[in-house]
């Protein structure tokens, strides 16, 4: 503790002489990460934000002198272990312009899930590491022997976060540093206890037939000991193919970047941002570099299934008497076939004769069911094709902000217009979805569209937009909370 006061004492008072750097908060100066590594910034953003599975490198070069002022670099892989849960490793060094510290951290987040799309997101960051001087810019007094003792510690650190999120909005508290140990035994740490709060709402859009567009305002506040509390405000519009980001943070001043994805894998972004505060007039700008390799989404996609053919009541009523007629036949010729088997009193002759009588009667009724059965064939083959008639013909205006796509033929897929509640493109995801949507009473379907590869899990297939929309905007008729949108296959 004398070691760690004594150093940070001549080092506030170089600067302060040589006017050269200003004095930094002992954060790790993340938050303008909101795109890729955002667990530095909450852990329960590693669940989500860090775009699992995913492996992402991050580094800030404050002041832009690469060896002589504050960088801090966290390279980081995330792997979502299920629905629930997600889990990342990744390496960390960071300096203060005093310490240097290297080494690891490890983030977990788990979801809890309630009702009416309500989730409550808890994570931690786990981290460990080697914590030494990192500036010799000033000369120590040779009179003073504890000046002369270097700082070399193992520092392992426990951050909490949690994240209320409804629907697309979210509250999230995170804690740096709730508990932290010095295993080289070199006495208590200073308290550098940081407490962050944030506000985010996403609004998701349409771009590019990318279902997954969006843009993200932030607000947040960071309480930090001994230093002014930090407020910001960070806004991302974020899609398939590129994102642009800016901000305004109260001590380090206002920020942009702009990023681009490649191939749907390989992503790369830079940033920069300029001092606003007093204290940074005299400073170069920041700089900011991202890039991250996407090794597959481990959420959403699936494969064909058989599809119902809507029948109109009367004829499923004549479907369902057919059934009838027919057990009750199956019934009859047991029960004769037997009683013939019992005349013991009966001679030849007259057995031969109900035998030529019984076999006479069941081809007279197998005739009338064959006509029924033919007669329902006819009127549900002409029923279908007049709804398909009908559904191409339908003129379909896409509304404001309404998650819309159609098709002229899809191969195995009626024309119709399904509700979609998910795409995925891997199979345990895929089944995983399925039984949850079981479980909850509902009788999900599923498309395969060999064009993307992807399969589309839907909750009912409708002949007219209007009870699509009704379905959707109704969600699913209270049964099914979540967001969904509708896939049209016009059959032409």
């Amino acid at each position: 503790m004398y070691k760690f006061l004594v150093c940070f004492s001549f080092f506030l008072m170089t600067t302060t002489i040589w006017s050269q750097d200003a004095i930094l908060p002992p954060d790790f100066r993340q938050h303008n990460l909101t795109q890729f590594n955002a667990n530095l910034l909450n852990p329960s953003y590693g669940m989500d934000w860090n775009n699992p599975n995913s492996f992402s490198i991050w580094t800030r070069w404050q002041w832009q002198t690469v060896d002589g002022d504050p960088t801090s670099i966290y390279a980081n892989y995330t792997h979502q272990l299920n629905q629930e849960s997600a889990l990342g490793v990744g390496f960390l060094q960071h300096n203060t312009g005093v310490f240097l510290d290297i080494g690891a951290n490890v983030n977990y987040a788990y979801t809890f899930l309630f009702e009416n799309n309500i989730k409550v997101i808890a994570g931690f960051n786990l981290s460990g590491f080697q914590e030494k001087l990192a500036d010799d810019r000033f000369t120590p007094d040779p009179d003073d022997v504890s000046q002369l003792e270097d700082i070399n510690e193992f520092i392992v650190s426990f951050s909490p976060g949690i994240r209320l999120q409804v629907n697309q909005f979210s509250f999230g508290l995170a804690l740096e540093n709730a508990l932290d140990f010095n295993l080289s035994g070199g006495g208590d740490r200073m308290d550098f206890r940081i407490l962050t709060g944030t506000l985010s709402n996403d609004f998701l859009l349409t771009i590019f037939s990318d279902n997954d567009s969006f843009v993200r305002p932030i607000i947040y506040v960071r309480s930090i000991p001994d230093q002014d509390t930090q407020f910001g405000i960070n806004g991302l519009f974020s899609t398939s193919k590129f994102w642009v980001q800016g901000g305004y943070n109260s001590f380090y001043g206002v920020s942009g970047g702009i990023g681009a994805t490649f191939a749907k894998q390989f992503s790369i972004g830079g940033l920069l941002e300029f001092g606003t505060d007093t204290s940074l007039n005299d400073e170069d700008p920041t700089f900011e570099l991202i890039a991250s390799y996407h090794f597959g989404k481990p959420d959403n996609r699936k494969k064909v299934v058989d599809f119902d053919v809507e029948k109109d009541d009367e004829l499923a009523l004549e479907s369902i008497r057919a059934e009838e007629e027919l057990q009750k036949q199956k019934a009859f010729e047991t029960q004769k076939k037997s009683d013939l088997e019992k005349t013991s009193e009966a001679t030849t002759k007259e057995i031969t004769q109900q035998q030529e009588d019984f076999e006479k009667e069941k081809r007279i009724k197998d005739s009338i069911v064959a006509l029924q059965l033919a007669k329902m064939k006819l009127l549900a083959e002409q029923k279908k094709r007049d709804s398909i008639a009908k559904l191409q013909n339908q003129k379909v205006v896409v509304e404001k902000n309404e998650v819309y796509r159609e098709v002229a033929k899809e191969e195995g897929v009626e024309p119709g217009f399904y509700l979609i509640a998910n795409v995925f493109g891997t199979k345990r995801y895929y089944e995983s979805f399925m039984l949850t949507l079981k479980k909850k009473g509902l009788n999900p379907q599923s498309f395969y569209r060999s064009k993307d590869k992807f399969n589309y899990v839907y909750l009912a297939r409708y002949n007219t937009i209007d009870e699509a929309r009704r379905a959707r905007d109704s969600k699913f008729f209270g049964r099914y909370p979540d967001k969904t949108w509708i896939f049209r296959v016009r059959g032409q």
